[in-house]
């Protein structure tokens, strides 16, 4: 009898969660009969894993670059039991694929591992419930929040002080997580009125935790460790993480259950008493239109119901939260590696003399805060790749020409019903014949005057596919943007920021 080795344990675990999971084996079957085997791309390096072991292991943000660079813009890598997905910068076919969002949707399994944690929400919405999912994210709603990502970005700056004060040659601190608190508290009061006080306790508020466990990678992030999670969690095993993540999961359910009971309590007490609604966080607008509409005789199918309200929370700290921070992180790297474009954002900044509670128009009148923002958004995008699903068989167009495998010249891209699809959001916002030959440098002057090729870039916001577009672009872009501009803004006036040359920065490919 053989040792009962990593190995063994892995094709064991592959077996028992294909006998449990049919529809995967039909993927299985499926997609290694893809019309998506004739792309150029590399080698599996697995025969279970395909090349997720290189991504899972990629420890810097160019793999992605890199695989384009050699096998161009239409290319096609492994997934899960030698699985063809495809990969493309084509812009030609990303429009496409971005505006045919009924025959390109989120993946099935992904869209049901979301909806169990998240629950209803936005982000694990299916086709037909996502069209009426769509909260208030539009430009009068996120100037009325500006006031609190002031407060918060101004509260994270005198805690910075305070620390550089009481130490005199200066501290060592770690940005990612003192944004990561501020965000955390500002999307619990502009997302759905609750405050997490992260900032002045850490990790203390019983909902925090719970969220913050449920995404938790810190304890043991090896490959096994990974693969034996998913494994149990597919099969539905009352392990101890299991059990830890259900706890955790009831815990989310039944304090977002209280913040929406007692939202709808109190819409229904001002509208009782015909007062105006005081209430100006992004639930109780969409709990207000909702009731609003259900008041008018919408249909069902129309509204939004009680378990989707209840996901927009977890929604809304998925989304809104580690994104924001991780930006403005690298945003703070970006002008430690570039100190002329720090000192020259800092000068501007000091030069408005704006005070600690500049409006949304006053930090639209930042140009160099703009261009600096654009530019980390396009260098350091928060979503590096995103994934979508074939549900038919289709046919893709190109606007360049690739040779398949076979050597045969193409125009097109045929994919069957299931095949996944993968844009590389980083390799476009780097690619040199968009940008031009310094499109790997940060340098925010360039916003000035874009090549031919960036001006006539798709995409929701300036120029850029970091939020994506079409239906399923990214519906809180704006208040991401304003956000990120309130907390440098406040940070760069008093603060000037340096990397400790004693710590290893590694972007890894996401």
């Amino acid at each position: 009898m053989g040792y009962l080795t990593a190995t063994n344990i892995l094709y064991l675990a592959t077996g028992l969660i294909l006998l449990k999971q049919s529809d995967n084996l039909l993927w299985m079957f499926n997609s290694w009969r893809s019309p998506l085997r004739h792309l150029p791309g590399p080698k599996s390096d697995h025969l279970f894993l395909g090349n997720l072991l290189t991504l899972l292991r990629g420890q810097n943000t160019n793999l992605w670059e890199e695989w384009t660079e050699k096998y161009g813009k239409t290319m096609r890598y492994h997934g899960f039991f030698g699985s063809y997905q495809l990969l493309t910068i084509d812009m030609r076919s990303i429009n496409h694929i971005m505006t045919q969002s009924k025959t390109f949707f989120k993946a099935e399994r992904n869209r049901q591992g979301l909806a169990r944690i998240l629950g209803q929400g936005l982000l694990a919405a299916d086709y037909d419930t996502h069209k009426r999912q769509n909260p208030a994210f539009g430009q009068p709603q996120i100037r009325e929040l500006v006031p609190i990502f002031n407060e918060k970005a101004n509260q994270l700056r005198d805690i910075l002080v305070e620390q550089i004060n009481n130490n005199t040659e200066g501290t060592t601190i770690d940005m990612l997580q003192w944004l990561s608190y501020a965000t955390l508290d500002i999307i619990g009061i502009a997302g759905f009125g609750y405050e997490f006080n992260s900032l002045r306790d850490g990790d203390e508020d019983a909902l925090s935790k719970a969220f913050s466990k449920v995404f938790d990678t810190d304890e043991d992030d090896s490959l096994l460790a990974k693969l034996k999670g998913l494994g149990a969690r597919l099969l539905g095993m009352p392990t101890e993480e299991n059990l830890r993540l259900r706890a955790n999961i009831e815990t989310m359910n039944r304090i977002g259950s209280k913040i929406v009971a007692d939202k709808k309590a109190l819409l229904l007490q001002e509208e009782k008493d015909g007062a105006a609604c005081k209430e100006r966080d992004i639930l109780s607008i969409l709990i207000k239109s909702n009731m609003a509409q259900t008041a008018e005789g919408a249909k069902p199918d129309q509204t939004l119901t009680d378990d989707e309200v209840l996901g927009q929370i977890s929604t809304f700290l998925a989304a809104g939260h580690e994104t924001t921070s991780t930006s403005t992180t690298w945003a703070l790297y970006a002008l430690t590696q570039h100190p002329r474009v720090q000192t020259k954002l800092r000068e501007e900044l000091q030069k408005a003399q704006l005070g600690d509670e500049p409006s949304m128009s006053d930090l639209e009148k930042l140009p160099y805060l703009d261009q600096v923002v654009r530019e980390v958004l396009r260098v350091y995008p928060a979503v590096p790749v995103i994934s979508r699903q074939a549900t038919e068989d289709a046919v893709i167009p190109v606007g360049q020409s690739y040779v398949d495998r076979d050597g045969v010249t193409r125009s097109e891209i045929r994919i069957q019903k299931w095949d996944t699809v993968r844009v590389s959001i980083l390799a476009i916002n780097r690619a040199k014949d968009v940008w031009g030959d310094d499109a790997l440098e940060f340098r925010p002057e360039r916003w000035d005057d874009l090549p031919v090729a960036a001006k006539d870039m798709p995409g929701i916001f300036g120029n850029l596919m970091t939020f994506i577009h079409g239906q399923h672009a990214c519906i809180g872009y704006r208040f991401a943007l304003v956000e990120t501009k309130a907390l440098l803004y406040s940070l760069l006036r008093s603060i000037e920021f340096a990397i400790d040359p004693e710590i290893e920065i590694i972007g890894k490919t996401g």
